[in-house]
Parts: structure tokens; C-alpha cells; sequence
């Protein structure tokens, strides 16, 4: 619309202001409300990863001092105060493997268990690839066979396989555990497992 003159103009604001100004002005408000809040989740959120980041170096470290007791109480603040972060995982699985070094099999199954109960996508099967093994260890062989056949990723399957026929070796399943040997064997995908290959050797089962 054009004005005559200035007048005109400004009148034709302050009305425009006067039926639209407070929509304008609380969009405005809600608009940097939002910046603010995303600005200020960004900000939170890399700190929370610098301090899960920082906690876990210092399991790692004292992972190297064998320093026990000192580990364990970070371990369980990273699972307290981080347990969604991917280093809250690599610290239980640090402390998993400590565990299992000094033969600490039962308490080793319960931190793997924690580590694939948060579903994190980049250690989940590995977690339940080590919680298999130790059940192996603990005679478990069904638990482990149950844990084994949960993992969903193909980068896995020889080795899950291999830990399937492993327990079914030991529960004097031979017929089928080379059956599972075979599925493990056409799983690898041109890599080669030492104990596949001697497990197959074993059992007579040719190339």
C-alpha cells in the first residue's frame, strides 16, 4: 500500500503494532527462548561428554596401576552420572576385562550385562560376545548359547557361531555343534580364526 505522506506512514504503523505487536514480540521471545535453550543443551551436552571423556582416561589409567579399588568407584560414577555415553561402555568393559583376568568370572557377567542392557549400537554385540565366553567359562552353556544367538550384527557371526558350538561341544552335542562349526566357517568371510580352524580339524570336517 502507498502513503501520501509520512504521516500516513506511521500512523499506519503504530496501528499495524497495536493489533500485531504482542504476537511479534512473544514469537520473538519464544524464538530466542529456543535458541537459548538448543545453544545451552549443546553447551551442556559437550560437557557431560568432556567429563564421561576425563573419567574414563582415569580408568583407563588405573586400569594400567591395577589399582582396583579406585577403579571400580569410577566405573560406577561413569554408570551412574553417564550411563548413556559410549564411554561409560568402554569403561565396563575395561573393568569386564579385568575381572576376568583374575578370574572374577561372576562379577565379570554382571558388568558385560550392563553394557548390553543399554543397547549402545557400537558395543552391544561386543559386550555379548565377551558375556558368552564367560559363561563358557562359568558352564553356562545355555545361557551362552541364548546370548550368542541375540547378537543381530553379520560382523559377529563367525565368532558367535564359534562360541555356539563350543557349548554344544561341551554338552556332548557333536553332531550338531559341527553343524554350527560349518555355519561359523562359511561366516568368516575369507578372514581365518585359529581355533575354528583347529576345532574343525578336530572334528574331521574338510574344507
Amino acid at each position: 500500500m502507498a502513503y501520501e505522506t509520512e504521516e500516513q506512514q506511521v500512523e499506519a504503523i503504530k496501528q499495524f503494532w497495536k493489533e500485531n505487536g504482542t504476537s511479534i514480540v512473544l514469537g520473538a521471545v519464544i524464538g530466542f527462548g529456543a535458541l537459548f535453550g538448543w545453544n545451552y543443551y549443546q553447551d551442556h551436552k559437550e560437557s557431560q561428554s568432556a567429563q564421561a571423556s576425563m573419567a574414563y582416561s582415569e580408568v583407563l589409567s588405573l586400569s594400567d596401576a591395577a589399582n582396583s579399588t579406585a577403579m571400580v568407584g569410577k566405573v560406577d560414577g561413569l554408570k551412574t552420572e553417564h550411563a548413556a555415553s559410549s564411554y561409560a561402555s568402554l569403561a565396563v568393559l575395561t573393568y569386564a576385562e579385568q575381572l576376568v583376568n583374575d578370574n572374577k568370572f561372576v562379577e565379570a557377567t554382571e558388568q558385560l550385562k550392563w553394557v548390553v542392557d543399554q543397547s549402545n549400537d557400537t558395543f552391544e554385540s561386543i559386550a555379548q560376545l565377551r558375556l558368552a565366553r564367560v559363561q563358557l567359562q562359568l558352564e553356562q552353556y545355555g545361557e551362552a548359547i541364548a546370548t550368542v544367538e541375540a547378537i543381530d550384527e553379520q560382523a559377529y557371526q563367525a565368532n558367535a557361531l564359534l562360541v555356539k558350538a563350543e557349548a554344544l561341544l561341551a554338552q556332548g552335542e557333536t553332531e550338531q555343534a559341527k553343524s554350527v562349526l560349518i555355519e561359523a566357517r562359511d561366516a568368516e568371510d575369507g578372514t581365518v580364526n585359529p581355533l575354528l580352524q583347529m576345532r574343525l580339524g578336530q572334528l574331521g570336517i574338510d574344507k
